[in-house]
Formats: C-alpha cells, structure tokens, sequence
C-alpha cells in the first residue's frame, strides 16, 4: 500500500476510535447552577491544580507510607470496612462517616502552610481541611471500585457563609450527584442544595473543570 493511502487510513481509524469514545464516554449536567469549562491542561504553577497534582506525585497510586507525616497502616481496614458495606451507595455513606471522624485542623498550624492538599496517608498521620477530607474519601472510594471518571473534588465558596472558601467531594452513583461535605455526616442529593454552593473549579485524575455563574 502506497505510504500516503497508509496515512490516509490511519488518521481515519483514529478519528473512529476518537469519536466513539467520546460518543460513549460519560457524561454529567453541570452542578450548582454552572457553567463548566472542562481542560486537562496541567501547565499550571499557583493554585488548586499544582496542588493536586503535587498531591498525587506524593500519593504514588497509594504506595506504603509511614513516617513522621504520613501512615499507611490503617489505610487497609479502611478499606475493607467501606468494601463491607454493601452496594456502591452503602459504601459512599460509610466512606463519608469513616473519614469524618478525623479531626478539623487548618492549613497553617498543621503544615505551616496558607494552603496544602494532604495525601490519604498525610491525612490519617496529621488530620486536615475541608479538601483533605475530600481527598481521602476520593482515594478512599476509588479503591473499593467507585470509577475515578463518577467522582471530583469541587472547591467552593459557601453561600450562607458570606462565600467562604470550601471543598467537598461529589460521587455520581445512580443517576444522581452526591455531595460528601465534612461538615455533615449525611451524604446531601446535590439537586437539593444547589443554591448553597457556588462552584469554583472542579477536578479529578483525568480532568479538570473551571465553573461560571449559568446567568
């Protein structure tokens, strides 16, 4: 076959696949009345997205840790306790409670830092804020078989609280948005609280959201 015809095929099956992911790849309505910019461009040095990802470069797809700041060692009945619970949304509810038990502690006096994204580890070593919390039960989820691509941590700013600064986890689990806040041990229909959240950025692994007001 002539190398130009090759090329020519070639580009073609690859807009195939490229196009028949797409067409199949999940999709989700924006929350909180927003409007979602989606990128996964992580060329960014200051803010939510640097810190994640510095987050996942010290998280190592969950490697043993224990030291001064970080253990692992409890990481494993965790686990199986969230794995135990039953169906996906038993074991979201019980992921939120196990992870809420830790105690708040801000940024500065923990890390000595304005701000800073913890580890799951990091977290059951020192306790955190409100994204920590969000973390661990990210990674928490994530290892029980909750998809990576149903889950993503949203900072916001807390209407009723005169927008205050915040950070909850959302799980899609059964056609519905699942908010897990650390400052409630219910798992909150995400439909229900849609004015108390004013979404700022979104992310997970594969991707990450900039959110407008829809109006």
């Amino acid at each position: 076959m002539p190398i130009r015809r090759f090329l020519i095929c070639l580009i073609a099956i690859l807009q195939l696949l490229v196009f028949s992911g797409a067409a199949n790849a999940k999709t989700y309505p924006p929350l909180f009345g927003s409007k979602e910019i989606g990128s996964n461009n992580w060329n960014f040095k200051k803010g939510v997205v640097p810190d994640w990802r510095a987050m996942l470069g010290r998280w190592k797809n969950g490697a043993p840790c224990e030291t001064k700041i970080c253990t692992s060692k409890d990481w494993a009945s965790l686990v199986s306790k969230v794995k135990g619970a039953g169906d996906p949304m038993a074991q979201i509810k019980t992921a939120n409670s196990l992870m809420n038990k830790n105690p708040y502690i801000e940024d500065i006096p923990n890390w000595g830092k304005s701000d800073f994204w913890a580890t799951s580890y990091e977290f059951l070593k020192k306790s955190g804020d409100c994204e920590d919390y969000a973390i661990s039960k990210y990674m928490l989820l994530n290892e029980v078989g909750i998809p990576t691509e149903n889950m993503r941590i949203f900072t916001v700013r807390i209407r009723s609280l005169g927008g205050i600064g915040h950070a909850v986890l959302v799980v899609y689990q059964a056609d519905k948005a699942w908010v897990l806040d650390n400052r409630t041990p219910s798992v909150m229909d995400a439909s229900l609280i849609k004015l108390e959240f004013q979404p700022v950025m979104s992310l997970n692994e594969f991707q990450w959201w900039y959110h407008l007001p829809s109006k």
